[in-house]
């Protein structure tokens, strides 16, 4: 089998979008900040404590901004397993490794792995761009022929 990279950073247009989010967060950053210190200024409490609550809260709205934006987000196969990374709440890759598995289900929006341990890993693939869905679903549909791992489709059943 040959390995495969899918590279998901490429789908996400990241220019004037993000940018955008970015501008439209700072603002709210802002608001949220000016209300905060009037509201403790009424109050009389130290100014310092304003200051250094706003700091803190700027920090972590950049630190984010910043991590959120450079995020490695891709699908990975090779004769061994799949791995895979969506976010950047988890630094380490996630692994599945076929030779653990009994059954794949190939569904609309996810696909589920069933271990021979009883045992189900569901990755929920819905929010990824239709073309990067079809190609992760044939990449993992060849692996699951080559590999002869039972592979379950779904499909659409209207009802009149």
């Amino acid at each position: 089998m040959e390995p495969f990279s899918i590279n998901l950073n490429q789908m996400a247009e990241k220019g004037n979008r993000y940018k955008r989010l970015l501008l439209i967060l700072a603002l709210i950053f802002l608001a949220s900040s000016a209300i905060i210190f009037w509201i403790l200024y009424k109050k009389d409490n130290p100014i310092e404590w304003i200051f250094l609550g706003l700091g803190v809260y700027f920090l972590l709205f950049i630190y984010f901004g910043y991590i959120g934006y450079n995020t490695k987000m891709f699908i990975n196969g090779d004769d061994f397993a799949l791995e895979y990374q969506f976010g950047f709440f988890k630094k380490v890759p996630e692994k599945i490794i076929w030779e653990t598995l009994t059954k794949v289900k190939l569904g609309f929006t996810s696909i589920t792995f069933l271990k021979k341990t009883g045992r189900k890993k569901v990755i929920k693939v819905g929010w990824l761009p239709y073309q990067k869905v079809k190609e992760i679903k044939n990449r993992i549909q060849a692996v699951c022929n080559d590999k002869n791992i039972p592979l379950e489709i779904a499909e659409y059943h209207y009802d009149d």
